[in-house]
C-alpha cells in the first residue's frame, strides 16, 4: 500500500472520481426500452440497455493535479473501452504509461500527434484495474479504466491481491463529480439529465416518443414532440437559409445588428464553436421571422395564439409543477433538465432540474440578443418568437425563466436576437 500512496503523490493527484451509475430505461409508462444507449457525456462512458431496459456504467473521471484548471486548456484526455480519446491543442508528444494498481509500470506508448481529436489504443489490455499516467511537456493526468474482459467491474476489483483492497475501496467511495446522463435511442427523444453523485442506483429515464424528424434548408435534422394536438421541435432552429434558399444575412458587429431593419442572425457571443451552434440553436431577429420563409415546408414558426394553445393544454391537463389546473405554472414542464442557473424558488424552472421537461419540449436557457448589439442571458432564461406583430416597434414572444414557474408572454423590440421553435402546420 506504501507504493500506491508514493505513486500517487509523486503524481500531486488531488481526488478520484469513480462513476457507479445503474437504472432502469422505459418509455412514458412503464414498457422497459431495449438497446438504449446510455451515456456519460462528459467522460464518454456508457452503456446499452438489457431486454429489461437496464443498465449499467461502473468506471471512472479523471484524476487531476492541483494545476487541472491549466491542464484542462491543453489536454482532454478519458477512456472509452480499450481506447483513449484525446483532445490536444498544439502539436505534442504524448507518452501513456500503464500501471496496476500497486503502482508497478506494465507498459507505455510515446507517440507525437498534431492538434485536434485523436484515439490511440491502450498499452496494456488485460483483464483488471489499471491507471494511465498520460503526459505531454507541460501536463499530466492520471485515468482509471476498468476490466476490458466480460467480468464486471466490482468482481473485477475483488479479484485484485489483498494490498490493493484499500484503494479498491477508495475508488468505490462516493464522489461529488458533475456529468450529464443521456439516453439515446431511435424513435425517442434523446434524454439529457444532470447528476451529481458517482453512486448512483435506481435511476428512472421515462423516454418521451418522437413525433419525427424535420429538416432545414441547410440540412439540419430536429427531433419534435406531440403535445395535445400540436407537434412542436424540440431544439432550436440554426438554419442560415430560407426555404426559397435566399441566405440569411450574418450579423457579426453590433453596430451593424443595432442598425438592422432586415433579415439577420447571429450566435450567441458570436461562438463559432459548432456543439454550441447546434445546442443553443441561432438567435435571429424578427425580420427574419417575418419573411414567412424562415420554416421548411409543411412547418411554420408559431404565432402568439399557437402560444397559448400549448400554455392552455398543458394547463388544463396537469403539467403545472404543482398539479393544479387552475394557474399558469407549466415552466419546469416545457424546460429542458440541464443548463439552468439553479434556483432555490419552489416551482422556479432552475429549481430541482430532474422533475422538468414532462412535454418533452426542452427548452434551454438560450439568452438573446440586445437590439443594441450586446449578449444577455444565457443560463437564466430563454424568449422564443412568435410571428405576430404588436406594432411597427414590437413582436410578442413566449418564454421560461430560471426563477419563475410559468410559461412568460412579452412583448420584445423587433430588433432583438431571439430563438427560434417550429410548429408542424
Amino acid at each position: 500500500m506504501n507504493c500506491i500512496k508514493a505513486f500517487l503523490a509523486v503524481l500531486n493527484v488531488a481526488s478520484f472520481c469513480v462513476a457507479n451509475i445503474s437504472g432502469i430505461v422505459t418509455d412514458t409508462g412503464t414498457t422497459p426500452i431495449p438497446h438504449a444507449i446510455v451515456l456519460l457525456e462528459k467522460s464518454g462512458q456508457m452503456a446499452t440497455t438489457g431486454a429489461d431496459g437496464s443498465f449499467t456504467i461502473s468506471t471512472s473521471a479523471v484524476i487531476l493535479d492541483n494545476n487541472a484548471k491549466r491542464l484542462q486548456n491543453s489536454l482532454s484526455p478519458k477512456i472509452c473501452g480499450n481506447l483513449l480519446i484525446l483532445s490536444i491543442a498544439k502539436r505534442s508528444t504524448v507518452k501513456v504509461t500503464a500501471f496496476n494498481l500497486k503502482g508497478k509500470s506494465i507498459s507505455f506508448l510515446i507517440k507525437t500527434i498534431e492538434p485536434g481529436n485523436h484515439t490511440l489504443p491502450l498499452p496494456q489490455r488485460g483483464a483488471g484495474v489499471f491507471l494511465y499516467k498520460v503526459k505531454t511537456d507541460n501536463s499530466t493526468f492520471l485515468l482509471k479504466g476498468t476490466t476490458v474482459s466480460n467480468i464486471p467491474y466490482r468482481k473485477s476489483l475483488a479479484t485484485q491481491d489483498k494490498s490493493s483492497i484499500p484503494l479498491a475501496k477508495q475508488m468505490q467511495s462516493k464522489t461529488v463529480i458533475n456529468d450529464v446522463i443521456a439516453a439515446t435511442k431511435s424513435g425517442y427523444l434523446t434524454y439529457r439529465v444532470v447528476i451529481g453523485n458517482s453512486d448512483t442506483s435506481g435511476i428512472e429515464i421515462k423516454m418521451i416518443v418522437n413525433a419525427g424528424d424535420v429538416m432545414d434548408q441547410d440540412g439540419n435534422v430536429y427531433q419534435s414532440v406531440r403535445i395535445g394536438n400540436q407537434v412542436w421541435t424540440v431544439e432550436n432552429l440554426r438554419t442560415t437559409r430560407l426555404n426559397n434558399g435566399e441566405e440569411i444575412p450574418h450579423v457579426a458587429n453590433s453596430n451593424s445588428w443595432a442598425d438592422l431593419t432586415t433579415p439577420g442572425y447571429c450566435y450567441y457571443k458570436n461562438s463559432i464553436n459548432a456543439n454550441d451552434q447546434q445546442k443553443w440553436g441561432a438567435l435571429y431577429n424578427w425580420y427574419a421571422v417575418n419573411t414567412g420563409n424562415l420554416a421548411p415546408e409543411g412547418w411554420h414558426v408559431p404565432t402568439d395564439e399557437d402560444w397559448t394553445e400549448l400554455e392552455k393544454f398543458c394547463i388544463s391537463n396537469r403539467y403545472n409543477w404543482d398539479g393544479n389546473t387552475s394557474s399558469n405554472k407549466i415552466g419546469k414542464s416545457l424546460a429542458a433538465t440541464t443548463d439552468w442557473i439553479s434556483s432555490d424558488t419552489l416551482g422556479g424552472v432552475g429549481n430541482d432540474m430532474q422533475l422538468n421537461n414532462r412535454t418533452g419540449l426542452s427548452g434551454l436557457p438560450s439568452g438573446y440578443r440586445y437590439d443594441g448589439g450586446a449578449f444577455l442571458g444565457q443560463n437564466y432564461h430563454v424568449n422564443w418568437w412568435s410571428t405576430t406583430e404588436i406594432d411597427v416597434a414590437d413582436a410578442w414572444c413566449c418564454g421560461l425563466n430560471f426563477q419563475r414557474e410559468n410559461l412568460l408572454r412579452s412583448n420584445t423590440y423587433k430588433k432583438y436576437g431571439l430563438p427560434v421553435r417550429l410548429l408542424m402546420d
